[in-house]
């Protein structure tokens, strides 16, 4: 609850300073590789990644702000189980006309990272239930978007790259710290819409 005051308090206040802005929402799909310590632990390969919800805020024609929930789903070699790492991140936006394009650097910080694993394999695993548990993080994005379109649909190609870690377990029996190396990283390249309002 205090990571959502957080979240509003921050939008708020720069929406505050905010003269000129324009608001935008968009969505998009994309692939996502598997990198870091848990993709070598589990033996992950690349997924989808799903952009649920990209928000933007232009205070002007360079600066503005950016907050977005993601989700990656990445399979588990040789079983039929998957582990799905969800983000929902903020941070500052930095906008540069290139040619006939638009390029919006997003660096971000997920307060709140997510992981979760699923499927048959995990149900049935010989260490218990991995469904009954979730872990989470935090993580950074060095987020970019080439954007092309004038109107108020825009289409953008989006360039990612995600590192973070895993530092929380919760199960059935409460939660615990997790002390080894639970590190995770992604590349994200995928495309989208945005509408701006």
């Amino acid at each position: 609850m205090k990571k959502l005051f957080l979240l509003t308090f921050i939008l708020t206040a720069f929406t505050m300073n905010a003269q000129d802005s324009k608001f935008y929402l968009g969505v998009g799909l994309g692939y996502a590789s598997a990198g870091g310590d848990v993709a070598d632990d589990l033996d992950l390969g690349g997924g989808l990644n799903f952009n649920f919800l990209n928000l933007g805020y232009r205070f002007n024609e360079t600066w503005g702000a950016t907050a977005n929930l993601s989700s990656s789903g990445h399979p588990i070699d040789d079983t039929d189980s998957a582990v799905g790492i969800g983000l929902l991140s903020v941070g500052p936006m930095i906008s540069f006309p290139v040619g006939n394009m638009m390029w919006d650097f997003k660096p971000q910080y997920a307060f709140s990272a997510k992981g979760v694993i699923r499927g048959d394999d995990a149900q049935n695993s010989s260490i218990g239930n991995l469904e009954d548990l979730e872990y989470s993080g935090h993580a950074f994005i060095i987020g970019n978007s080439l954007l092309f379109g004038d109107g108020p649909w825009q289409f953008s190609a989006d360039f990612d790259y995600v590192f973070g870690k895993f530092t929380e377990v919760e199960g059935p029996g409460g939660s615990a710290d997790i002390d080894d190396d639970n590190g995770f990283s992604n590349f994200k390249i995928g495309v989208g819409f945005r509408y701006n309002f």
